[in-house]
């Protein structure tokens, strides 16, 4: 059954010792619910935990191990996981990153982070540790990280992940973008101030708890608007989601009141119309990118390769 799996592995083209970590975790012994070994063993997403109150699913096996050849898991390395679930992905990064190796993987769910420990020590996984909690703060403790990858659909890349990386490091993650319902996934390299980073493809997981998955309501709570108007940028109307889309992306100060979207900066905001962008006091970041956007032609993020700043402003860059 499993044979079948890892066939599917192979012809994707995944690296062999990927498809060996997975060759060496029992998908079942992750699953509270009984599911028959074919189903197991598809490439499917699967219900992993569900007692009426928590619920977690194991994800589409395929999908995980492209997470994990995008950021380059191997041997030696430490990862950060987000998203825990019951242990079933961090138990095959286990085997992947072996002895010298550590895994660090964030539930929120107090309960389900306790049968997913429960899980790892009955199979005698012990390079993986489960750290129960908000997956925003991260995993201080054990940082640097080498790599991150998140397994639910995020609102933004905090600072907290991108300080506990490596220069050089990765991270993969599905962001849940407020303005058009997608959740495309990522992949960023650390670069000094920056991650860099462009798309990979659609997704569609849980959405995150906790702070991972309150950024509207964390922006809106800021959102000032005792300033006076200072002037308007029109966008053209076919092409204001693609804006939104990436002032999301590469500020995470997008929020939306009665359907109106805002972008709140620290000396002023933005009301975005269908066709222009009103701004209100001084906010020269978003002007600044807003430029850089016209200079590319209006592109949407599929074609833009994205420098996100962590204490610096962001930038985008024409990929041609």
């Amino acid at each position: 059954m499993k044979e079948h799996l890892l066939n599917i592995l192979r012809g994707m083209g995944i690296s062999p010792h990927i498809v060996k970590g997975f060759s060496e975790v029992p998908r079942e012994e992750f699953l509270a619910k009984r599911y028959s070994l074919s189903l197991v063993y598809e490439d499917v997403v699967l219900v992993s935990y569900d007692d009426g109150e928590e619920f977690s699913t194991s994800s589409q096996p395929s999908l995980m191990a492209l997470f994990m050849e995008w950021v380059g898991v191997k041997e030696g390395m430490r990862v950060l996981e987000i998203g825990g679930g019951t242990g079933y992905n961090a138990a095959v990064m286990g085997k992947i990153v072996g002895k010298k190796g550590l895994v660090v993987s964030v539930e929120y769910s107090s309960e389900i982070c306790e049968f997913a420990q429960e899980n790892l020590n009955r199979l005698g996984i012990e390079n993986v540790v489960m750290k129960c909690g908000d997956g925003y703060v991260g995993a201080p403790e054990f940082s640097p990280f080498d790599a991150v990858v998140v397994t639910v659909g995020v609102d933004e890349i905090p600072h907290t992940w991108f300080e506990q990386l490596r220069e050089r490091g990765r991270v993969v993650a599905p962001i849940n973008l407020i303005s058009s319902g997608r959740q495309p996934a990522f992949l960023f390299e650390k670069r000094n101030d920056y991650l860099v980073g462009h798309f990979k493809l659609d997704t569609r997981f849980i959405k995150a708890s906790g702070m991972l998955g309150n950024l509207v309501e964390r922006n809106e709570s800021k959102l000032k608007k005792n300033r006076s108007l200072e002037k308007v940028l029109p966008i053209p109307m076919v092409r204001a989601r693609n804006f939104l889309e990436l002032i999301h992306l590469l500020t995470r100060r997008l929020t939306i009141i009665d359907g109106r979207f805002y972008y709140v900066g620290d000396e002023g905001f933005a009301c975005f119309e269908e066709d222009s962008m009103l701004i209100y006091g001084n906010l020269d970041e978003l002007v600044a990118l807003f430029q850089e956007w016209k200079g590319c032609g209006y592109r949407s993020f599929e074609e833009l390769v994205l420098h996100v700043g962590y204490g610096t402003p962001s930038h985008i860059y024409c990929t041609t």
